[in-house]
C-alpha cells in the first residue's frame, strides 16, 4: 500500500479525486437542507452528525471484507482516535456550521481555502522530516491568491468572532487534526479513518438532539445523505493513507481546488453560473501553480 499511495502520479490523482468528491458537498448540502427542511444551526449539526455516523459504517464493511478483528485498537490509540475525532469532525464542524451562519458566503469561500495554507505551514511542527522553505511559502501565496482574486468582496465589511473567527477556527481545526490524522493513523489507516467517523458522528448527534434538532426524512434527501457519507468514507479514507505515506504539506494544498470544484459541481448540480466568470480560469491556473511549486522535489541530495 506504502508503494501505491506514494507514487508520486497516483498521489497527485487520489489527492485531485478526493477534493473532486468533497466539491460536491458544496451543492449537495444545500440540496440536502431544502429536501429535509432543515434550517436551525441544531438541524445542520444533526445532519452532519448522521452523515459522518453513516459514513464510519461504510469504512467499517470496506475493512471487514479485507480484514479480521477490525473493531480491535490498541488502548494507547484510543486517545489519539478520540483527539482526531475531536479535531477533525466535531469542533471543525460546530465552529463552520455557527461561522457560516454569520458571514458572507464570500468570506466564507475565501477563509476555508487557508486549510491548505495552514497546512503546509504547520506541517514542519509536527514532523520533523517536513521543512518549510521559500518555495512552499511562495506556492502557498500563489495558490491562495487564485482563491481570493475570484472573491474580490472578501475584504469589505466587518470581522466578527462568532463569523469569521469561527470559520478560521474551522480551517485551524481542519489542519491540524488531518496532520494529526497522520501520527494517529500509522498502521491501521482505514480502521482509525472509521473510528474517528463513527465517533465523531455519534457526538455531533448528541450535541444536536438536546437543541431540538429535526429532519424531515425524503427520499431524494436520504439519498443526498447516503452519497455525502461516501463521499466521506472514500475521501477521508484516501486522504489519510495520502498523508500517512508522503509529506502532509504537499498532500494538504491540493485543499485549494475544493472551492474550484465546489463551483464546477455547484453549476452541474444546482445550475448556479459562477463557473463562467472568466475569473475562474485564472484561479485555476493560479492554483495549479501554487500546487507544483509546493510539491516541486529539491534537486540537492542531503548526504549522510
Amino acid at each position: 500500500m506504502k508503494k501505491f499511495f506514494s507514487n508520486k502520479y497516483i498521489c497527485a490523482l487520489c489527492a485531485v479525486f478526493c477534493t473532486l468528491l468533497w466539491g460536491t458537498a458544496y451543492p449537495l448540502i444545500k440540496l440536502g437542507y431544502s429536501d429535509m427542511n432543515i434550517v436551525s444551526i441544531p438541524d445542520k449539526l444533526l445532519f452532519a452528525g448522521l452523515r459522518f455516523f453513516i459514513a464510519g459504517i461504510m469504512v467499517f464493511i470496506v475493512c471487514a471484507f479485507v480484514k479480521k478483528n477490525i473493531f480491535a485498537i490498541e488502548k494507547e490509540r484510543v486517545p489519539k482516535i478520540l483527539i482526531y475525532s475531536l479535531l477533525l469532525t466535531i469542533l471543525q464542524y460546530v465552529f463552520n456550521y455557527i461561522g457560516v451562519g454569520n458571514a458572507s458566503a464570500t468570506k466564507t469561500s475565501v477563509l476555508s481555502s487557508c486549510s491548505a495554507f495552514f497546512g503546509v505551514l504547520l506541517a514542519p511542527l509536527f514532523f520533523k522530516n517536513e521543512k518549510l522553505n521559500g518555495r512552499k511559502i511562495v506556492g502557498c501565496l500563489v495558490g491562495a491568491s487564485g482563491i481570493i482574486i475570484v472573491n474580490l468582496g472578501f475584504f469589505e465589511g466587518s470581522f466578527s468572532l462568532v463569523g469569521e473567527g469561527f470559520i478560521l477556527l474551522a480551517t485551524i481545526c481542519s489542519s491540524t487534526g488531518s496532520l494529526y490524522g497522520k501520527i494517529a493513523s500509522k498502521g491501521k489507516i482505514f480502521e482509525v479513518t472509521a473510528w474517528q467517523l463513527f465517533i465523531g458522528g455519534i457526538i455531533l448527534c448528541i450535541v444536536a438532539l438536546p437543541f431540538s434538532a429535526s429532519i424531515t426524512f425524503t427520499i431524494s434527501g436520504a439519498f443526498v445523505l447516503f452519497f455525502l457519507a461516501f463521499v466521506s468514507a472514500c475521501a477521508f479514507s484516501i486522504w489519510t493513507a495520502l498523508l500517512v505515506y508522503n509529506d502532509a504539506g504537499n498532500i494538504m494544498i491540493y485543499n485549494l481546488l475544493i472551492p474550484v470544484f465546489g463551483t464546477i459541481w455547484s453549476y452541474i448540480i444546482l445550475g448556479e453560473k459562477e463557473i463562467f466568470n472568466p475569473l475562474y480560469i485564472v484561479s485555476l491556473i493560479l492554483i495549479c501553480i501554487g500546487i507544483v511549486l509546493v510539491n516541486m522535489r529539491d534537486k540537492r541530495k542531503i548526504k549522510i
